[in-house]
């Protein structure tokens, strides 16, 4: 049994490394299980991920039920099963999966190395934009990619480095030979003059949004259509709960004897503050914090604000520290 283990952040890169690694590493003789690092209902708060994997996994024939989740997994069992684990999206387990390091037998990821699991082979770490370049390097060597494959991993490439924009200064060239080889081999949806007419291709708008229901639509005619789909996809949390902005991109690490865990919000922190008061976002940070047994809580919020009337929107970031109450 090989698992192909994502993140616990469970955000695009992670889910789309994890199984693009896992058809890497699935052969006749053997195969290779992704992990979804998150609570299956967990999905419902990441309209992005959600809506790429539908799309992606439709176009095998899957859906997204077919996936195996976090909580589908016996964690406590894997050693007397044999299982080998490998981590993509990040190079050690989980504070609260640490119990899985003997069992780490390969990495793919792009983080900082945390000098953990040295028995893993390869030991993959490099600095790239997204580690679905590292994944499509391993798929490019192994043959060409499936449509539904090559949308999987063009689309973190992209959203990870805003567009490949040099102006943001995330993509390295291997992104970009990643996406332009991936590019020609999604199956995008016809555009332009030549496309036919009266096909529900022309229902798809610039946003790629479907015309006819609004409903989110990854039937888009471009890499930046693609990239701008998902990533407002991506932003769209302001209906969401205190709690559940604080567990949709979480991370737990053991920092000495302190517990010590990070809430990306992809929300700027004025906003969230007009919505809901100071009084009570502290209290929604001091629970999650109790509840998930922290020393520290780290709140990092992110996102375009207009610093004032008439001014463009511009990109920014918050840091609120919580303790838990003892």
């Amino acid at each position: 049994l090989t698992l192909v283990l994502g993140n616990e952040s469970g955000d695009l890169d992670s889910m789309a490394s994890a199984i693009g690694l896992a058809f890497v590493l699935t052969s006749a003789t053997r195969a290779a299980i992704p992990v979804i690092n998150i609570a299956r209902a967990d999905l419902a708060l990441r309209p992005d991920c959600e809506l790429l994997l539908r799309t992606a996994l439709a176009g095998l024939g899957a859906s997204t039920a077919d996936l195996t989740f976090a909580d589908d997994v016996d964690w406590a069992r894997l050693g007397e099963r044999g299982a080998a684990v490998w981590l993509a999206d990040h190079n050690a387990p989980a504070a609260r999966q640490s119990a899985l390091e003997p069992l780490v037998r390969g990495i793919v990821d792009h983080h900082a190395d945390e000098a953990r699991c040295s028995r893993a082979d390869p030991r993959q770490i490099d600095a790239v934009g997204s580690c679905a370049t590292l994944v499509a390097e391993r798929v490019r060597a192994a043959g060409a990619a499936h449509p539904a494959l090559a949308v999987l991993l063009l689309a973190p490439i992209l959203v990870d480095t805003a567009n490949l924009d040099p102006a943001a200064g995330r993509a390295t060239d291997r992104d970009r030979a990643q996406a332009r080889w991936l590019e020609p081999q999604v199956a995008w949806a016809e555009s332009g003059p030549d496309a036919p007419t009266g096909s529900e291709t022309d229902a798809v708008t610039d946003s790629g949004t479907d015309a006819l229901s609004d409903e989110p639509s990854l039937r888009v005619h471009s890499p930046a259509q693609l990239y701008r789909t998902l990533d407002r996809l991506k932003g769209q949390v302001a209906h969401l709960p205190p709690r559940d902005l604080l567990r949709k991109d979480y991370k737990q690490w053991a920092v000495g004897a302190r517990a010590v865990g990070i809430s990306s919000v992809s929300w700027r922190l004025r906003k969230w503050l007009k919505r809901d008061s100071r009084a009570q976002v502290e209290a929604a940070a001091q629970r999650w914090a109790a509840e998930q047994r922290l020393d520290v809580l780290l709140v990092m919020t992110h996102g375009k604000v207009r610093e004032h009337k008439g001014a463009d929107k511009t990109y920014g970031r918050d840091l609120a520290v919580a303790f838990a109450p003892h």
